[in-house]
């Protein structure tokens, strides 16, 4: 912790002093300084508490901006740059969630296509896409490679549905969800068929309800669904054959529940999340 108080002492320091954008030293406004940041920390009944603190630290000036996103460790998670070049195609360089590398994209008449190229020798370029098609949006992810990552939702009668669909040298996995909320009342379902476990992503779709699938065996489903009435939520997943079911309620910053695995262990947990 102390570490990290370090960082940001240091690093708003430097933020808040003006610098040489470029080699005619024209000097950049740094006004547009900002710092937000998230604090979530969970207790169990078996005696244990976690925490996770992230932090970040934007900048804009009339050529672009910089975000910067610290743990609680004082590690630099994410630090990259946003700018434009040319006439409408905007520029990302540095590392976002992992990964290094520089990203270009553009937007016409509502598609954006974007270019990515990671950081290091023999990276092969990754083309993205997405766009609105009448009521229907549709993402593309590494579409000029085999296991591409294709995705669409849409709503259907007040009903929101999505899916995905990735195949693999391994297995294709393919996910579909569905909500829809009548009288304050939100029923969540999804269903993944894991061809990959080890390429599946929870997202923040309402196929998020699932959790992580990494663990699942290949050629299994992973179903789960999920109901809501205001603060209280109850869900049941199944994952390898086996249910977890969980009961939630929140309360402010609070987060109240109990899991239950189907034949396992039971825990009681309080979980707080407090954003700045």
């Amino acid at each position: 912790m102390k570490t990290l108080l370090r960082t940001a002492i240091v690093g708003t320091a430097l933020l808040a002093t003006p610098y040489i954008a470029f080699a005619d030293e024209t000097e950049a406004d740094t006004s547009g300084v900002s710092v937000s940041g998230t604090y979530e920390g969970t207790a169990t009944d078996s005696g244990t508490y976690t925490q996770e603190l992230e932090v970040v630290v934007g900048f804009v000036t009339d050529v672009g901006s910089v975000t910067v996103t610290v743990d609680e460790t004082g590690t630099v998670e994410d630090l990259y740059l946003d700018t434009a070049i040319l006439s409408g195609i905007d520029l990302r360089l540095g590392k976002v969630d992992g990964e290094t590398g520089m990203k270009a994209s553009t937007t016409i008449s509502g598609f954006t296509v974007s270019a990515y190229q990671p950081s290091g020798a023999n990276q092969s370029t990754q083309i993205g896409a997405s766009a609105d098609i009448g009521p229907v949006s549709v993402v593309g992810e590494n579409l000029l490679k085999t296991d591409r990552l294709l995705g669409a939702s849409m709503d259907i009668a007040g009903v929101d549905v999505g899916g995905s669909y990735q195949k693999t040298a391994t297995g294709t996995n393919q996910i579909m969800d569905a909500g829809l909320e009548v009288a304050g009342i939100t029923v969540s379902l999804a269903n993944a068929s894991i061809g990959d476990a080890s390429v599946t992503k929870t997202g923040s779709s309402k196929h998020g309800l699932l959790g992580t699938m990494t663990s699942a065996t290949n050629g299994t489903d992973v179903r789960g669904a999920k109901v809501s009435l205001g603060d209280l939520s109850a869900k049941v997943v199944e994952l390898n054959s086996t249910n977890t079911y969980t009961v939630a309620l929140n309360r402010g910053i609070m987060t109240y529940s109990y899991a239950k695995v189907e034949d396992g262990d039971s825990t009681v947990s309080a979980g707080v999340k407090f954003t700045f």
